[in-house]
């Protein structure tokens, strides 16, 4: 079952489908913006536009999924078109994103600091 992820006022965001919940961004990510790690490998950049109380999403890095952004309301809308085991988001300057070499089809491994993660 995909997932969608839209913004929601006061700096939330809405997931639906596989998951159902809603993440508060604190201020550091609402002001600094915002990087989603999926299961799949998608890393998604985003940003809270607070001039016109907007959202917008970069896909970063493609994962196996199919990420497509739309427009809304609130500004954009992700859809991930795959089974997702978990989404952790962190503020887009403490994300670390590096290559593994010791295992090609591997490549990139995510680590984050001062993450949240929410389990499907």
């Amino acid at each position: 079952m995909p997932i969608r992820i839209e913004p929601l006022e006061n700096g939330r965001l809405k997931l639906s489908g596989d998951v159902e919940d809603e993440i508060c961004l604190s201020a550091r990510a609402l002001d600094e913006g915002f990087t989603i790690a999926i299961s799949d490998g998608t890393l998604v950049q985003g940003r809270f536009d607070n001039w016109v109380d907007e959202c917008r999403f970069l896909v970063a890095v493609e994962g196996a999924g199919i990420a497509t952004i739309s427009r809304a309301e609130r500004g954009d809308v992700l859809d991930l078109a795959w089974k997702i085991e978990w989404i952790s988001v962190a503020i887009a300057r403490d994300m670390r994103c590096a290559e593994r070499s010791e295992a090609p089809q591997l490549q990139r491994e995510l680590s984050f600091a001062d993450a949240g993660k929410i389990a499907a």
